[in-house]
């Protein structure tokens, strides 16, 4: 008993000194983008790829933020993705109600924004809703801009022929580029941009972060940020953040002085919606969960250049809006489900409640078939009073009692509630600790549908939407259509290659253009020998 506790009180110093050694050796993030192209339409998909460096070449953060934020600066789309040893590759919605325009697409970790001006990649996209025109007078006249992209070096004759027939195949040449960690994209080029506004834009157009920075490392997973708003704050109130989706977790944390609640979902990334409960679950909680995305605002002088759409225009528009109605049905990209995580603990005893006489009541099955928990009243209030294995004792306490990890205070409700849709109970009869708390064992109950068997929230839960972490997205041919062999399969494609890790020039040896017309770009990224990123550039056109 005395070596497990003091395991337990060695695992919390080790804890506790941890994050300021993190702290300290915490680098600069400098984040960097790859966009396949910088035009769509609504409803179609941006597709990324994304690097973080930092000068010792490891990469602390594990979570990293998308927006695509209009020009009043508010995020219209915002999407979580994760990071793997510095490295990310997804892509981000359009939404369909969005009006025609241009918006930047920014993406950051939780922590790069306030560590220098290359924590945040802003690019210039071009968005078009057939149904929703441009509106007129939308940039700023008396604005300049001042923050100029960085210039991408050019390299000529990528490809060997600029001119290129509908239906053909190109063959790039790489030159020396053979052996580079190489991300390449070839799609339509955007008209509607001047070369000014396209590239990389750094932090300079932000203003100033104005209070006090909230530094919120993500090296396990996302933190969910939170708010007790209460005016006298008890840091010895635990709060209960319960995550549901195909897999239930249970998190706590306790308040700083000043309400702030941090709860690190670590390994966790599919969840459908959270629910918030108080150890002091007969009150109302007065809490708020804080956007993990960024708040920015422009500078005053920074530039949202107006879209202007003409006569001259229409074909292009057509064959835009022609590719991409045909990509989300014709070249559906496929989703990689996240992998499952250990939760809960290592119970003393598991009961199939299928292997018993049902009971309608939940104190029934446990006084008939659970000789660990004995059921009793005090002070008018059931108690479920657990074995305490390793001093044969009992608990005088109600123990930690979950539904598909949501825990449930109301031992009165828990008594009478019909376990009818619960497939099994587990028991742990001894002391548990959960982060800083101590619990009289647990009694878990896990619902056939991981719905918590029809047992009512709590009136005092809070049921909460949240931003998901998206998971990871694979083509099914880095040209995008894997039936372009096939005469009869639409082709319309303006994105005509996509892919990231090309270290072998073999990889992208060939070009298959569609039947859309007009100027195509390839660009090329990677990082050079001094471990700069690079970008570089050439085009062809396409005519029938």
């Amino acid at each position: 008993m005395i070596s497990s506790l003091l395991k337990h009180i060695s695992f919390f110093i080790l804890l506790i000194q941890a994050f300021p050694l993190f702290a300290q050796e915490i680098q600069e993030e400098k984040v960097y983008v790859h966009l396949n192209k910088t035009i769509a339409i609504t409803g179609e998909s941006i597709w990324f790829d994304l690097r973080v460096a930092t000068s010792s070449g490891e990469c602390h953060s594990r979570i990293v933020y998308g927006e695509l934020v209009n020009r009043e600066g508010k995020g219209v789309q915002q999407s979580i993705f994760t990071l793997e040893n510095g490295k990310a590759e997804g892509s981000l919605e359009i939404p369909g109600n969005l009006v025609s325009d241009h918006y930047i697409l920014r993406f950051y970790t939780r922590i790069s924004p306030m560590m220098g001006n290359e924590g945040i990649d802003n690019q210039f996209i071009t968005v078009i809703n057939p149904k929703n025109p441009p509106k007129t007078g939308t940039n700023k006249t008396s604005g300049l801009l001042h923050y100029s992209p960085k210039k991408a070096s050019l390299q000529e004759n990528l490809i060997s022929e600029s001119n290129a027939k509908k239906r053909s195949m190109l063959t790039p040449d790489l030159g020396g580029m053979e052996g580079k960690n190489m991300t390449i994209s070839v799609s339509i080029k955007n008209p509607f941009l001047l070369d000014r506004f396209q590239g990389r834009f750094d932090n300079k157009i932000y203003q100033a972060q104005q209070g006090d920075k909230k530094w919120i490392p993500e090296p396990f997973g996302h933190v969910v940020f939170g708010k007790n708003l209460v005016p006298e704050i008890d840091t010895t109130e635990t709060f209960f953040l319960s995550s549901h989706g195909s897999q239930s977790v249970l998190n706590t944390a306790k308040p700083k002085p000043n309400g702030d609640l941090f709860f690190d979902l670590g390994a966790l990334k599919q969840y459908d919606y959270f629910i918030i409960q108080s150890s002091k679950w007969e009150q109302q909680l007065n809490f708020s969960i804080q956007s993990p995305f960024c708040t920015l605002k422009f500078k005053e002088d920074f530039v949202f250049p107006e879209l202007i759409l003409e006569e001259k225009d229409r074909p292009f528009l057509l064959d835009l809006i022609a590719a991409g109605k045909v990509s989300p049905y014709f070249y559906q990209p496929k989703s990689t489900d996240f992998q499952s995580i250990v939760t809960g603990f290592v119970a003393d005893k598991t009961y199939l409640l299928d292997d018993y006489t049902r009971f309608d009541k939940l104190e029934t099955v446990l006084r008939e078939y659970v000789p660990e928990v004995a059921v009793r009243s005090q002070s008018k209030k059931t108690v479920f009073k657990l074995l305490n294995s390793p001093i044969s004792g009992i608990f005088e306490q109600n123990p930690l009692m979950l539904i598909d990890a949501m825990p449930v205070f109301d031992s009165d409700v828990m008594a009478t509630f019909n376990p009818e849709k619960i497939q099994k109970l587990e028991v742990l009869s001894r002391e548990f600790f959960l982060n800083a708390d101590r619990f009289a064992g647990v009694l878990s109950f896990t619902s056939y549908e991981n719905d918590f068997g029809g047992y009512e929230l709590p009136a005092t839960a809070l049921y909460l939407n949240y931003p998901l972490i998206q998971p990871k997205k694979v083509l099914q041919s880095p040209h995008f259509n894997a039936k372009r062999d096939q005469s009869n399969f639409p082709d319309f494609r303006n994105a005509l290659f996509w892919k990231s890790e090309i270290i072998s020039t073999a990889d992208f040896d060939k070009i298959f253009t569609s039947e859309i017309e007009g100027e195509f770009e390839i660009t090329i990224s990677f990082y050079d020998e001094k471990g700069d990123f690079k970008m570089l550039r050439d085009g062809f056109e396409v005519r029938n």
